[in-house]
């Protein structure tokens, strides 16, 4: 029985290692799914660290000393780099909101011209107006990026404030005392009042409560059309859409090869069609059931969650089309390659999994390493999702988006090109 058990393993270990395709789809598969990750997910670890600085964009209007201080204290630690300057000119407010909104950088901290004196005030005058310090950021950012920055941030603002403001708070209350002592008392308390303050200011100030006089606020580029900040809902609709609109070329390309193998694939050729025509009209109802996803999964985030589709209902549907072009385009290429179910199945998956990572699904783009971000551009994942969130996370219309959508409709052309050079009709 043992002998007979052997056998039969050994039979089905001959036939399972004779498809090579399968077999290293099999082991390829995890293999670049650990390489990915591993290589992708370097900078959700080591943000912030000094191996891996965030790259801070700092524009400095004040008109007093406090923001210099403060810049000060936060370019001493290891894990930030602040940009202040770009090719030797002192950056402005105007720059700064352009380059985040290119996404040269991911966000730029910008000090208004009343920093120091707003602070001041609120020591010295009740109900005093607050100065505002803003972080100008893209909306795709996420929580989880901005967070640390502004956490350090606004600690060294509120610490260098407070510091500011505790020598005329405690000389107020010591005028204060000697308004209520005996008049042959004030000129005594007034002196030890002006002692305590020297001694306060010389040895860098006194962490006092109260009203700093700053405010913190969190804006988008002033290129985008944003009517209110994004939540996760549209930031994570449009991944997972395009997640599973790629998912269609395993299906494509299995039903192609069933069709080959049961013998209707060579009872159509014999139609007076071209191969490409033919190519086409089997492409065209997975084309559709792929729009059919998007409206389904957009649909659900609208209906459940309130979501918001942005301001150009025409630039969403071209990002659609071009989209689901790409990924029939991508499962007719996979059907010209796979000769098994298990090559076929194996290799959707690679694609479908790495394709997806290194575009940004798994893992946001930006924390990627400076390689990864420009693998990323070889997948149509990171186009596809590019396009969908400045329709509805930036709130931008056609013309943000044609090159997104054209290099789609090339991935869509290449992938069909390629696809009907390999295809095998018999």
């Amino acid at each position: 029985m043992l002998h007979q058990i052997f056998a039969i393993a050994l039979k089905d270990l001959k036939i399972l290692f004779r498809d090579r395709g399968g077999m290293i789809t099999l082991f390829a598969m995890p293999v670049m799914f650990i390489l990915v990750m591993s290589i992708a997910l370097q900078g959700v670890f080591d943000m912030g660290s000094e191996d891996n600085p965030i790259e801070l964009l700092v524009v400095n209007q004040d008109q007093g000393i406090l923001a210099g201080a403060v810049i000060d204290d936060i370019a001493s630690l290891d894990g930030i780099i602040l940009i202040n300057t770009i090719d030797g000119k002192t950056i402005s407010f105007d720059t700064a909101d352009s380059l985040v909104s290119t996404g040269d950088y991911p966000v730029a901290l910008i000090f208004p011209n009343d920093f120091s004196a707003r602070i001041i005030d609120a020591a010295n005058i009740a109900q005093s107006n607050e100065t505002i310090v803003s972080f100008i950021a893209d909306p795709t950012t996420s929580t989880q990026f901005l967070s640390p920055i502004r956490g350090t941030v606004q600690g060294y603002i509120q610490q260098t404030a407070a510091y500011a403001q505790a020598p005329y708070q405690i000389q107020a209350g010591f005028d204060t005392l000697a308004d209520d002592v005996p008049e042959e008392q004030a000129v005594f308390v007034n002196q030890i009042g002006d002692a305590f303050v020297t001694q306060i200011e010389s040895d860098g100030g006194l962490d006092v409560s109260g009203s700093l006089g700053v405010r913190f606020e969190q804006i988008a580029p002033s290129e985008f059309e944003i009517t209110e900040e994004p939540d996760s809902v549209e930031q994570n609709v449009p991944g997972y859409t395009i997640f599973g609109v790629f998912f269609i070329v395993q299906v494509l390309a299995t039903s192609l090869l069933s069709e080959k193998q049961n013998g209707t694939f060579r009872r159509l050729l014999a139609a007076p069609l071209s191969k490409t025509a033919l190519l086409l009209g089997k492409l065209l109802p997975y084309y559709v059931v792929n729009l059919l996803q998007v409206v389904l999964m957009f649909g659900v985030g609208v209906l459940i969650f309130d979501m918001n589709l942005g301001n150009s209902l025409l630039a969403l549907v071209l990002v659609t089309l071009v989209t689901a072009a790409a990924a029939t385009g991508m499962g007719l290429l996979v059907a010209s390659f796979g000769k098994t179910p298990e090559q076929i199945g194996g290799l959707s998956t690679l694609l479908a999994l790495t394709l997806a990572a290194i575009g940004g699904m798994l893992v946001p783009t930006f924390v990627m390493p400076g390689i990864m971000q420009m693998i990323s551009k070889i997948s149509p994942h990171a186009w596809a999702l590019a396009g969908y969130q400045d329709v509805i996370v930036r709130g931008l219309g056609v013309s943000a988006i044609w090159n997104e959508a054209a290099v789609l409709m090339g991935f869509a052309l290449v992938f069909f090109s390629i696809a009907v050079w390999r295809f095998r009709f018999d």
